[in-house]
């Protein structure tokens, strides 16, 4: 087997106890309204700022991976994501929140995407939608595991207990799955999967040879309105997106559903979150990024609409399956779209300062829904807005091309 599998597997698990913790902060939502008061504008916001500093420190988490090696940037991300999840235990107020979740976790956040894609994209030639499918399969893997563990051990042991045991689990797996990771096939004596089997022989340099071209860089590659362009359709994606991950349990609630049902709900948008990914995955390898990026937000848009009508437990299930498929489908063409138009030179600096902005633009989902739910007391226009920002990144993604 080419190792290049062994980092997708680790990626993989770095993946799922990242974002299935992460994500898994909805169904603490209303335990946190609950005990002390607040309003869901000041917890949204607590969401918002973290995806804001995740986004923005993937950029030199995405920077550590070219300069330094994904190993060492992946181990100090999972020690501060699960230091920072695990102290949520003690919080008594809402700046303590904030700096937590949106402070610490979100930090050690930044690792858990930027420095995978980019490791992965170097280990593959062939079949790299499908790798990238793969590695990015975690978030959804994990909310699909994470969620009813997290729903157990707060109705067991009281949401606070419930934060020290995922901080502590979820640390610990991505720091162990960070040593099986190594920046290039070359490390190992390998070359990419699908570029031939003979070992890479190491660069030597000769007397009076020229130097090599120099790869374009992230200062280079910003400069272009091509990439602030990518960087605005993957931000709406990921506005939508947020609307839905954040708020799907009280929404839920506000129907008059139980948290056990908003906790199956949100597993099955993690089922989906897997399908898509795999499926559309496969499928940019055919059609390509571009065109698998438009089919997933068709397929989010109409799907979320869909929930917010839904009264009856088998559509909202439906519904929560086929959003999470065309959300997660989207993930991987970021890096597949990136790496065709700017390729992987410095695909891990890129793919951060994609992330910074995707967050910034993002991390106005979860805020704009809270607010409209302050002030029309429901979530069905919140949902129906994410189904039209889904709509506009698919319109914007008919201007990726070279």
């Amino acid at each position: 087997m080419h190792y290049g599998w062994v980092i997708v597997a680790a990626g993989l698990v770095v993946g799922a106890s990242g974002y299935g913790t992460y994500y898994a902060f909805t169904l603490f939502y209303t335990e946190l309204v609950a005990e002390f008061g607040w309003s869901r504008t000041a917890v949204s916001g607590a969401m918002s700022l973290g995806m804001m500093a995740y986004g923005f420190f993937g950029l030199p988490m995405g920077w550590c991976v070219d300069r330094f090696g994904p190993r060492g940037t992946v181990l100090a991300g999972g020690l501060l994501f699960g230091t920072g999840t695990a102290l949520g235990a003690w919080v008594d107020a809402l700046w303590q929140l904030y700096a937590l979740y949106g402070g610490v976790t979100a930090v050690g956040m930044g690792a858990a995407w930027a420095p995978l894609v980019a490791t992965v994209s170097r280990w593959f030639e062939a079949r790299r939608g499908l790798a990238i499918g793969i590695t990015v399969l975690g978030g959804s893997i994990g909310v699909f595991l994470i969620a009813p563990l997290a729903e157990a051990l707060i109705a067991m042991r009281g949401w606070r207990e419930a934060y020290l045991w995922l901080g502590l689990l979820s640390g610990g797996l991505m720091m162990a799955s960070a040593l099986l990771l190594h920046r290039d096939p070359a490390d190992r004596g390998l070359r990419p999967f699908g570029a031939g089997s003979e070992p890479a022989a190491p660069p030597q340099a000769s007397a009076g040879a020229a130097p090599p071209p120099s790869p374009e860089g992230l200062r280079a590659i910003a400069g272009r309105f091509l990439f602030w362009h990518m960087s605005l359709a993957f931000g709406l994606w990921w506005f939508a997106g947020a609307i839905v991950y954040i708020q799907i349990a009280p929404f839920l609630a506000e129907k008059g559903f139980a948290s056990g049902f908003a906790a199956l709900a949100l597993m099955l948008f993690g089922v989906g979150n897997c399908a898509g990914r795999i499926a559309m995955g496969l499928l940019s390898d055919r059609i390509g990024g571009a065109g698998a990026f438009r089919l997933s937000m068709l397929i989010a848009a109409v799907a979320m609409s869909g929930f917010a009508l839904a009264e009856g437990q088998a559509g909202l299930l439906a519904a929560a399956f086929i959003v999470g498929f065309g959300f997660g489908g989207a993930l991987p063409q970021l890096t597949t779209i990136g790496v065709a138009l700017f390729g992987t030179a410095s695909i891990g600096a890129l793919m951060g300062a994609v992330l910074a902005l995707v967050g910034l633009i993002g991390a106005a989902g979860p805020l704009a829904s809270g607010l409209i739910y302050d002030e029309v007391q429901s979530y069905t226009p919140a949902f129906h807005l994410g189904a039209a920002v889904f709509l506009a990144a698919l319109l914007l993604s008919y201007g990726l091309r070279r």
